[in-house]
C-alpha cells in the first residue's frame, strides 16, 4: 500500500515522519536510502500514547534499521508535526522508549512555529572511560540521555569524528554515540558520529550529553543556556545544577510531504 509521509528536519538531522501502525525495519531502511528512497537519518512513527495525558508515542528507526530509544532533534520534529497536523499547541507530552518527554511549541509572528523546547532529562553522568585507538589513548565522559554517549573533549571536526567514531563504537557493546566537543566563545563546538546513522549534521541528545559533560568538568555554567554549535546549526541547552535536569531548545522545520510505494 502507498505510504503517506512528511519530511521534517532539525538543523539538517532529517526524518521521515509517518502515522502508525509500525512498519518493519527493512522498510525503514528503504525509506532512509538517499539514492533509492526518500532519504533520511531515521524514520519517526507516531503511535498511540502509552501514559495518561500524553499526546502520542514516538518510535524511532535509525537509517540502518536499528531502534533508538530517544532522539532530540526527532522529538522536536514530531512535536511540530503534532502541532500542525493535529492542532495541538503549547505544551504536550510525547512518550518515548526512554520515558515521557515534555515539549513546548514556541510560535513567532503570524503563528508560525519558531522553535520547540524539550525537557530532555533525566541525564545520567556515568563517569570516564578510556579508549585505546591506533596507539592513542582517548578519554571520554560517558553520559546517558536515554541513549548512550561518549563525549570526547577533542577536535570537533567531521574528519576527526569519521576517523575515530566508528572505532569507538566497535569497542562498546551495543555501540555508542561518539561526540567530539570543544569549549569555545559562549558555548561548545560539537560533531557527533551517531549510533545507527553515522555522521549527521546535528544530534540533539549528543548536544545535551556534551553540555552535561562540560558542566560536570566546570567548562560551562549550570543553570544557564549553553550554545552548542553543530555542523547544521546551534541548539541551546540548559543543564541543571544537579546535572540531571536538561532542557533543549531548537528549530524543527518541515521540508515536504509525499507518498511512496517503497
Amino acid at each position: 500500500m502507498p505510504l503517506r509521509f512528511e519530511k521534517l528536519q532539525g538543523l539538517g538531522n532529517d526524518f521521515v515522519v509517518v502515522e502508525g501502525p509500525l512498519m518493519d525495519a527493512a522498510r525503514a531502511r528503504r525509506l532512509c536510502d538517499r539514492r533509492r528512497g526518500v532519504g533520511a537519518d531515521g524514520v519517526l512513527t507516531v503511535l498511540p500514547p502509552r501514559t495518561p495525558g500524553a499526546a502520542a508515542a514516538m518510535h524511532i528507526y535509525n537509517s540502518d534499521g536499528s531502534v533508538a530509544a530517544m532522539c532530540g532533534n526527532g522529538i522536536r520534529c514530531l512535536a511540530r508535526h503534532l502541532a500542525e497536523r493535529r492542532g495541538l499547541d503549547g505544551t504536550m507530552v510525547i512518550d518515548t522508549d526512554a520515558g515521557p518527554r515534555t515539549c513546548t511549541v514556541h510560535r513567532g509572528r503570524g503563528g508560525a512555529v519558531e522553535a520547540v523546547s524539550v525537557e530532555m532529562g533525566p541525564a545520567r553522568l556515568q563517569g570516564e572511560e578510556e579508549f585505546r585507538i591506533d596507539g592513542e589513548t582517548l578519554r571520554a565522559v560517558r553520559v546517558s540521555m536515554g541513549n548512550p554517549h561518549a563525549v570526547f573533549f577533542d577536535t570537533p571536526t567531521r574528519e576527526r569524528a569519521e576517523a575515530v567514531g566508528p572505532k569507538v563504537q566497535a569497542l562498546v557493546p551495543g555501540s555508542v554515540n561518539a561526540g567530539f566537543a570543544r569549549p569555545g566563545p559562549g558555548g561548545l563546538d560539537l560533531v557527533v558520529y551517531e549510533r545507527g546513522a553515522g555522521l549527521t549534521d546535528a544530534c540533539g541528545t549528543g548536544a545535551c550529553a556534551a553540555a552535561v559533560a562540560a558542566v560536570s568538568r566546570g567548562l560551562a555554567p549550570a543553570g544557564q543556556p549553553i550554545e552548542v554549535r553543530l555542523p547544521g546549526g546551534a541548539l541551546r541547552i540548559t543543564v541543571g545544577r544537579d546535572l540531571v535536569a536538561v532542557t533543549m531548545r531548537g528549530p524543527a522545520e518541515r521540508a515536504f510531504s509525499g507518498e511512496t510505494d517503497l
